[in-house]
C-alpha cells in the first residue's frame, strides 16, 4: 500500500486491498461507508458520485490480452482535498509505472504531485495514452491481415476477421460508458475543485474522444476487411464452380462418345476401319475444339 506525499495531499495506492486495508483507510480518511464498501470488490459500471468531502470515480480501461481479447481493468478513484486514494484489482502496467515513477522520480514527483486535481489529470491521461497504445496493436493487426488478404483469400482469415471483431466490440463495450461518466466529471469538478480544472477536465474528455474516434475508424475498417474478404472468396468460389462446370460440360460429351463406341453390337459405323481408333480420337479433339471455339464465342472463358 504505497503512500506517496504531494505538496498538500497524500496519495495512497491500493493494489488488490483486504477487507483490513479497506477498513483501515475508510477510517483514516473518514470515508463514506458506501464508498469503502464498493472499494472491496471490482464493480461492473463506470461512475462518479459524489459524497460530501470527497468523490468517487469508477473507471474502466481495457487491456489487449491476445489469448482473452480485451478485459476491463478497473481503477477506482476516491479524490479529497487532500488526499486521493486509487485502487486496481489486476496489473494494470501504465498505472503500475506511473505510481513507481511518482516513487523514484523527484522531478516527476514534482510535476504531478501538486493537488488532487491536477494529479487526477495527470493519471487519466496516462491511462487514456495506455489505452491508445492497446490500440495501435490493434491497428497493426490490422494492416497486417489487410495485406495478407490482398495478397491470398483464404477462409482463415474469416476467422480471423471474427476474432477482430471480437476485440472491437470488447473495447467499446468498455470504454463506450465511460463518456457520459467523464462528462458528470466535469460537471462535479467545477463545483469540486474549482473553476482552474475546468480545462484540465476537458483535456480528459478530448483524450476520450480521440481514443472513441480511433476505435470508430478500426471497426469501420474491420467491417469493410469483412466485405472485401467474403467478396474475394465469393469470386473464388464462383470461378472455380464455373471452371468445374465447363470440364464437366466438356467431358460429359465425349464420355458419351466413348460409350457409344463400346457397345457390343453386330455392326457399327467406322469400328473395323483400319484407322478406326485415330478417327475417334479424332472425333474427341474435333469435339473438345469446337467447344472451347463454342465458349469463347459465348465469353464463359
Amino acid at each position: 500500500m504505497p503512500t506517496i506525499h504531494g505538496k498538500n495531499f497524500i496519495w495512497t495506492h491500493l493494489n488488490k486491498p483486504s477487507e483490513e486495508d479497506i477498513l483501515e483507510i475508510a477510517k483514516n480518511r473518514d470515508l463514506h461507508f458506501l464508498v469503502a464498501d464498493e472499494l472491496l470488490h471490482p464493480t461492473f459500471r463506470p461512475k462518479v458520485e459524489q459524497y460530501g468531502s470527497h468523490l468517487y470515480l469508477i473507471l474502466h480501461f481495457p487491456k489487449y490480452d491476445a489469448q482473452d481479447s480485451n478485459r476491463g481493468n478497473e481503477i477506482d478513484f476516491v479524490i479529497g482535498k487532500d488526499f486521493l486514494i486509487t485502487t486496481q484489482y489486476a496489473p494494470l502496467p501504465a498505472l503500475e509505472e506511473f505510481v513507481t515513477s511518482c516513487e523514484t522520480d523527484k522531478r516527476k514527483a514534482m510535476q504531478y504531485l501538486t493537488n488532487t486535481g491536477e494529479l487526477l489529470y495527470h493519471l487519466l491521461s496516462r491511462l487514456f495514452a495506455y489505452s491508445l497504445t492497446e490500440l495501435e496493436k490493434m491497428d497493426k493487426k490490422i494492416s497486417a491481415m489487410e495485406n495478407s488478404i490482398f495478397r491470398e483469400q483464404n477462409r482463415k482469415y474469416v476467422e480471423d476477421i471474427s476474432l477482430l471483431r471480437r476485440e472491437i466490440l470488447d473495447f467499446r463495450r468498455i470504454i463506450h460508458p465511460q463518456q457520459s461518466v467523464l462528462r458528470s466529471l466535469e460537471e462535479e469538478g467545477k463545483v469540486f475543485f474549482g473553476k482552474d480544472m475546468c480545462l484540465y477536465l476537458s483535456r480528459i474528455i478530448g483524450d476520450y474522444l480521440r481514443m472513441w474516434h480511433i476505435l470508430e475508424n478500426h471497426k469501420e475498417t474491420v467491417e469493410a476487411l469483412h466485405e472485401t474478404n467474403e467478396s474475394l472468396l465469393s469470386i473464388r468460389t464462383a470461378e472455380i464452380t464455373k471452371n468445374l462446370t465447363i470440364m464437366a460440360f466438356i467431358a460429359l460429351p465425349l464420355t458419351l462418345l466413348a460409350n457409344l463406341f463400346g457397345m457390343n453390337v453386330s455392326s457399327f459405323p467406322i469400328v473395323g476401319n483400319p484407322y478406326d481408333f485415330w478417327i475417334i480420337v479424332g472425333i474427341m479433339f474435333v469435339g473438345i475444339l469446337g467447344m472451347f471455339v463454342f465458349f469463347k464465342w459465348k465469353k464463359w472463358i
